[in-house]
This record gives C-alpha cells, sequence and structure tokens, in this order.
C-alpha cells in the first residue's frame, strides 16, 4: 500500500511539472535551466571580466525555411568562440510554444560539446512578450511594414526597440542579434564595446552594407537638389539591425526615446524624407540616426559583416561594391536574405 502511494505522489508530481513546462503563464513565461559544468576557470591576471553577458535572440516559427540550420549555426558560433572571457553567457530566447522543444534541443546538443562555457537560458513566450510591447511597436509596424503577409511584416522584426519594457529592470546592457548570424569572435569583445559609449548613446549598430537606403532616400535626394545627388553622404547609407547594443538603463531614463519612439515624431521624419521603409525596427534606428546621431554608436562593419547580394543583381551592379565595402576584421557574418555563412 505505501509502495502503491510513493507512485501516486510520483505521478502527481510529474503531471505538475509538465503541466508548469508546457503552459505559457498569464504573465511572461520564463523558465532558467544551467546547462553546463558549474566550474568556470579563474582568468588570467588583468583580463576584464563580465559576470554576464546578456544575449537576446527571437525564434519563432523554426520549421519554416531554413531557420533550425541558422540556429545550429548561431548558437555553436555563440559558444565555440568563447576566447578567454568568463563571464557567464545568458541566453534569453523569445520563442514560441511550438519552436521551444527544437530550440531547447539544439542548445543541450551543442551545450554538452562545450561544457567550459557557463551558459544560463531564459525563455520568454512571444505572445507575452507582444502583450507588453504592442503600444511601442505599433508605430513601428504602421510606417515601416511594407505589406500585411510579407517577409518583414513578422512582428519579431519590430521588438528590440521596445526590448527595456521586457528586460528585467535589473539588467542594463543587452545584445540582440538576428539568427541568420555567426560569431567569428568572442561575444564578450562585442560587450565590451560598452565601454566606448559616449554619456548620450542608447544604441550600438553597424553601417547597412547595401545600397537599400540610397534607393528609399531617391525622391528625397531629388528634391533637395544636385548636390544629394552626386555626393556620397556615407552616413545617409543607414544602420543595419542585425547586431544590436542596447544600454537598456539609459533607455528607462530617456525622455527623448519616449519622443521618437512616438507617432507623432516618426510621421513627422518620414515625411520630411519622404520615406518609405519595409525593414521594421531598423528603418527607425536609421531615420534616428539622420536626425540624432549622438544617440547611435557606430559599431564597426566587422561585427556585422552582411553577406546579401540581392541588390547587386536589382538595379545597382556597378556601385554595389563600393556600399558593401568593409575592410574591418570580421568578428561576425550575417547572412541576410538567405545568403550562406562562410565554413569556418
Amino acid at each position: 500500500m505505501r509502495i502503491y502511494a510513493k507512485f501516486i505522489v510520483a505521478i502527481t508530481i510529474f503531471t505538475i511539472l509538465v503541466i508548469l513546462y508546457s503552459n505559457p503563464k498569464t504573465a511572461i513565461n520564463i523558465k532558467s535551466k544551467i546547462l553546463s559544468s558549474s566550474h568556470v576557470a579563474t582568468a588570467p591576471p588583468g583580463n576584464k571580466t563580465e559576470s554576464k553577458v546578456s544575449i537576446w535572440i527571437s525564434v519563432t516559427k523554426i520549421d519554416r525555411g531554413h531557420l533550425l540550420t541558422k540556429f545550429r549555426k548561431f548558437f555553436k558560433s555563440l559558444i565555440s568562440h568563447r576566447g578567454k572571457c568568463r563571464a557567464i553567457f545568458e541566453l534569453n530566447v523569445i520563442t514560441d510554444n511550438a519552436s521551444r522543444p527544437t530550440v531547447d534541443s539544439v542548445i543541450y546538443e551543442f551545450s554538452k560539446q562545450y561544457k567550459e562555457t557557463l551558459l544560463t537560458l531564459v525563455h520568454y513566450d512571444f505572445q507575452d512578450v507582444l502583450k507588453i510591447v504592442e503600444s511601442k511597436i505599433e508605430p513601428l509596424k504602421r510606417f515601416f511594414q511594407s505589406s500585411k503577409g510579407s517577409y518583414y511584416s513578422d512582428d519579431v522584426f519590430y521588438l528590440s526597440p521596445a526590448l527595456h519594457l521586457v528586460a528585467p529592470n535589473s539588467l542594463d546592457k543587452a545584445i540582440v542579434v538576428d539568427v541568420d548570424t555567426a560569431f567569428q569572435s568572442t561575444i564578450c569583445d562585442l560587450y565590451n564595446v560598452f565601454d566606448n559609449f559616449t554619456d548620450t548613446q542608447l544604441f550600438g549598430l553597424a553601417p547597412e552594407l547595401s545600397p537599400v537606403y540610397h534607393h528609399i532616400l531617391w525622391k528625397w535626394r531629388n528634391y533637395r537638389g544636385d548636390k544629394y545627388k552626386t555626393q556620397p553622404h556615407t552616413n545617409l547609407n543607414g544602420l543595419n539591425s542585425g547586431v544590436l547594443l542596447s544600454y537598456l538603463e539609459r533607455i528607462r531614463k530617456s525622455a527623448e526615446y519616449d519622443r521618437l519612439i512616438s507617432p507623432e515624431w516618426i510621421s513627422s521624419v518620414v515625411q520630411k524624407y519622404l520615406f518609405k521603409g519595409h525593414l521594421g525596427d531598423q528603418d527607425w534606428y536609421t531615420l534616428v540616426s539622420y536626425e540624432h546621431p549622438e544617440l547611435i554608436y557606430r559599431l564597426s562593419c566587422g561585427w556585422n559583416r552582411q553577406l546579401c547580394t540581392w541588390w547587386k543583381l536589382h538595379g545597382y551592379a556597378d556601385t554595389f561594391d563600393s556600399f558593401a565595402r568593409c575592410t574591418e576584421k570580421v568578428h561576425l557574418y550575417h547572412g541576410n536574405c538567405d545568403t550562406p555563412i562562410p565554413p569556418k
């Protein structure tokens, strides 16, 4: 009888755990795990260490296209390029219930291979996140969405400007990356770039390495006169949000940020530049950089070496290479528009 009672208790506990794991809560659904050995080697004297590097990535609808292949490449590159960094990698994954088991299986697979990397995994339910940020991202969707059903119409491309509303208030800095990226250097070196921010800078992004914004601004250039047609205006090439440094602590306190994310400001600057965007949050960061460059730290192109050549085949064959030029050391490849990332 005692054995039977113990069996019933065990089954009950197991059932409760399954329910808690699989059903999202009304608040954000977060579940954390330590996935590797608890031992962390002592950093050599003089090496700068951080207690935690907070990394954010959105992985939804992983069964579509090549997202699983991309996520595998991203995660392996993240933990295999640890270098001498001894920080804990806190990987925050915004995902959906259908994708989560696949995401977890990839993380467990590679965590076993790279046991020296101490990793904390935090899950955020995609729908719960949307409920929190929807008022902030609605203007972005209104002005920077080409058409419903298009690739960049998915809500996942609008989340990062409102990340401070989702992340814990205790978190002051975050690195946000696209799933189609692969590190070639340790992410700790990227995190250390925060030390280079001026007192006014809220975000860090690398330049856009295609003529997309040159193309979008053609009406504005014509309207402004001949000098805007011929001069290179490098800073008008825009920014790429595949890699983002977000200074959350400053954003939470910034009245200027609140003004710039408002529909009134976005509408005015869209009209000023005759701007018809379609690239989600990236369009917003680009317009902010035009009007308030003091808020943006410009990352080296080597931290977001974009590989897409779509524009080279669509009207810019003669000039594409001048937009795509990056002579810096490559720390991270970005295989945007489904471009294969070079093998290691």
